[in-house]
């Protein structure tokens, strides 16, 4: 009873801390609730439309021809397959095309299957029944409503070998395994009619160079199964040589990846930030607790003397704080339960699946346990210093021999007075101020990373080197060219830019010792970029990703089983590079090699990187002018995918901006009010000796102002050591093995300066109480 009375009086008389207490677990609890009911959310959704649309566990793409009756029997056989099924589909070998983007990318085309659901017209939930299509109308993916800028009533253009087909968008629906806007590939349906009439004349079309006509190999593994999907094709394919010959296959686990890739990663840095921020308040609340048991010494030193043991004291300054901690999280979890939804609908556009709300209360809880738990150890610790607390010691006060923490002397100057004073009153408390500099260091750690991850979305060198295609011209033919009438068109550019690096390649799928693995073949391989060993020059040579090696647990100089289509050879692992194509499991050779695989020297598309980008206008009128319209050349900076990354890198800005700033305010209110406390006695006697309010509040501000630059400091040399490393980390899961922005004076002093220039006027504005604090203050103590 006696605590609970300690405990009501303890939380009324230092009520502000109980509320920054509060208020940070609040922030913490709602934003963690959101990263995990956002995720959760996208993944039963996604979950629930593959049940729906009955999606296999592996969907390979194939030729109609390639499917043998040797390769069924091999798969009749295969004991990890319960079952597979054929559906014939209509290859759109040249993509298709909106009155606003044209896509290169291979379709398929499909009548509609069962259990394919439809968006509904106001793109929020979904249909109970799905109309038929009559002829002329299709059915696109929700994904392709962001891909190809289109809606319902829009007219769209299938590009095919037998001739280009007009179709209108009769509404979009949730295709699980191609259906993201990240995926290239798409599976688009049209009626029975239209579906017929394509297959029959791509029929007609059909030759060694162009195949028109295919499957969609849909394989179920056994119940009995216990590997993973990637494990599952690289059996079935060393059995039955299925994926080698198909023009590719995705397993449910890839597609999933994919379809969420974009969200986990802006989730996973947002995770990681809020998890930083928790060992935030942890310092926040040892410091409180420091400071609280120095200023509280003398009625500790009381309560001891009437029989309370030390373990009783920390009994209740540790529930104060977990109390606070509680209500916080339980108040933040409830005021997260609406935003989940409107945070899912940002995602759902490129996720293609209509997201239903899911709340993942159970991982919310495990992870504010862990939090409480390890405060209740970390308020034990700090509390060992109510032991020290003797009741004949409390008669004084508690106060120390010596008032200085440290035997540093710092001149004071009478011309800056306040500046100097101010450094003085750090450097005589250093311990005082340690958690705010630790604090402020880590705000500005965490503001460096974004403006990296900022700066390599713009940058061209750190874009470069973490193996993203830097296009400035980016070209699209009407059919499929040569490399010498591409060497044309090269020179043409050089006579008006120079060229740094050439990207003109057929992309296609291989296997590399029985995996699927995305490979270019490039025209111009000595243009490839590699970090380790060279290009691939000849025609048994190959180069690879590091996450690719790190999978098929290859290096440089290995050799390797490559196949396509009934051609098996070995190739030796010439060079690693970087790439984000197929979120960095890919490889790539050269024509001659691509040829000895069975694969034809031409393309539909490519892209030239300057040296200078501002050349890229002019070499693009001259290319129009000598080539016309046989040629489609349009320039890399109006490309939609930068913008969307751009804009993603600006919202997680946004977001840790704005919290490190609220944290700075909450700090700064709470070691500032601490401040106060200790300090009557020295600000009266500054008033004393005629010192203004005004002249004490920018005294004051100053301090803090020191107290943020150590720590914006500290955050560089934090910044310098370990930015590039954990950035990496967050971005494996797109390919990036390799990233590295230099810090600037830019990147390095515009969160220094916002941290700096905050905690000032925070501090500035927090400081008015000393106003209340008079010369009395000396007579009363």
């Amino acid at each position: 009873m006696e605590i609970l009375t300690l405990l009501k009086a303890n939380i009324r008389r230092r009520k502000g801390t109980f509320i920054s207490i509060v208020i940070l677990m609040f922030i913490i609890s709602m934003a963690l609730n959101l990263i995990f009911s956002v995720r959760k959310s996208c993944d039963d959704s996604l979950n629930e439309a593959y049940s729906s649309a009955n999606s296999a566990d592996i969907t390979v793409m194939l030729k109609d021809v390639l499917f043998t009756d040797e390769m069924r029997q091999k798969l009749d056989d295969e004991a990890i397959i319960d079952h597979y099924t054929l559906t014939p589909s209509a290859v759109i070998s040249y993509g298709v095309e909106s009155e606003k983007v044209s896509n290169k990318n291979s379709c398929f085309f499909t009548p509609l299957p069962k259990g394919i659901k439809l968006v509904n017209k106001e793109c929020n939930g979904l249909e109970e029944n799905i109309p038929p299509l009559s002829e002329g109308e299709i059915y696109m993916s929700y994904g392709s409503k962001s891909r190809y800028k289109c809606d319902i009533g829009d007219k769209v253009t299938a590009h095919t070998i037998s001739g280009d087909y007009d179709f209108t968008v009769k509404g979009f629906v949730v295709e699980p395994m191609y259906g993201a806007m990240v995926i290239g590939w798409k599976w688009m349906f049209v009626s029975q009619k239209d579906f017929d009439m394509i297959m029959a004349e791509n029929s007609k079309e059909n030759s060694d160079d162009h195949w028109g006509t295919g499957y969609f190999v849909q394989l179920y593994k056994s119940d009995d199964c216990t590997l993973s999907d990637g494990k599952i094709r690289r059996q079935v394919n060393l059995d039955t040589d299925i994926i080698s010959n198909a023009w590719g296959a995705t397993t449910k686990s890839e597609s999933m990846h994919y379809t969420n890739i974009y969200q986990d990663i802006i989730l996973g840095i947002l995770l990681v930030f809020i998890l930083i921020l928790a060992v935030v308040v942890l310092i926040i609340m040892g410091h409180s607790i420091s400071t609280g048991i120095e200023m509280d010494y003398t009625n500790l030193g009381i309560l001891k003397s009437q029989g309370f043991g030390n373990f009783r004291i920390r009994l209740f300054i540790m529930l104060q704080y977990i109390i606070a901690e509680v209500i916080g999280s339980v108040l933040g979890i409830f005021c997260e339960l609406p935003l989940t939804r409107l945070v899912t609908r940002v995602f759902e556009p490129i996720s293609g699946c209509i997201t239903q709300t899911h709340h993942a209360f159970g991982k919310t809880f495990l992870y504010l346990f862990v939090i409480l738990g390890v405060s209740v150890v970390f308020i034990y610790i700090i509390t060992h210093k109510v032991c020290k607390v003797s009741p004949i010691r409390a008669i004084s006060g508690g106060r120390n021999e010596i008032y200085f923490d440290t035997r540093i002397k710092l001149p004071i100057s009478a011309k800056l007075l306040s500046s100097t004073l101010a450094l003085r009153q750090f450097t005589s408390a250093k311990r005082r101020y340690f958690a705010s500099v630790l604090i402020a260091a880590i705000l500005v750690l965490f503001m460096l990373m974004v403006n990296a991850l900022s700066e390599a979305v713009n940058s061209r060198t750190a874009g470069e080197n973490m193996g993203m295609d830097i296009r400035d011209i980016v070209f699209s033919f009407d059919e499929m060219t040569q490399k010498d009438k591409i060497d044309k068109i090269v020179e043409t550019v050089e006579e008006h830019a120079a060229i740094r690096r050439k990207n003109f390649s057929l992309g296609t799928y291989i296997s590399v010792n029985g995996e699927e693995v995305y490979c270019r073949m490039d025209m111009y391989p000595e243009d490839i970029m590699t970090s380790k060993g060279r290009a691939p020059l000849y025609d048994n040579e190959i180069v690879i990703t590091e996450l690719l090696a790190d999978e098929l647990d290859i290096k440089l100089g290995d050799t390797v089983n490559i196949a396509k289509f009934d051609n098996h050879e070995e190739f030796i692992i010439s060079g690693i590079y970087m790439s984000m194509s197929d979120m960095g499991r890919a490889a790539a050779i050269n024509t001659d090699a691509g040829e000895k695989l069975g694969l034809h020297k031409h393309t539909d598309h490519g892209s030239i990187m300057l040296e200078d980008e501002t050349k890229a206008e002019e070499a693009k009128a001259a290319l129009e002018e000598e080539y016309g319209d046989s040629i489609k050349v349009t320039l890399g900076k109006d490309d939609d995918d930068d913008a969307i990354y751009d804009t993603a890198v600006k919202v997680i800005r946004i977001i840790i901006y704005t919290f490190s700033l609220f944290f700075a305010f909450i700090v700064v209110s709470m070691m500032s009010s601490k401040a106060f406390t200790q300090e009557k006695n020295d600000i009266g006697i500054f008033k004393s000796q005629g010192f203004t309010t005004g002249r004490l509040r920018l005294q004051f501000a100053v301090r803090f102002f020191i107290v943020s630059v150590f720590g914006a400091l500290l955050g560089t040399l934090l910044g310098m050591l370990f930015m590039n490393k954990l950035i990496t980390i967050l971005l494996r899961g797109i390919g990036v093995t390799n990233f590295y922005t230099p810090l600037t004076p830019a990147s390095v002093l515009v969160p220094a300066a916002a941290i700096s220039i905050c905690f000032f006027l925070f501090a500035f504005l927090v400081s008015r109480r000393i106003k209340k604090i008079g010369i009395r203050q000396l007579i009363t103590e």
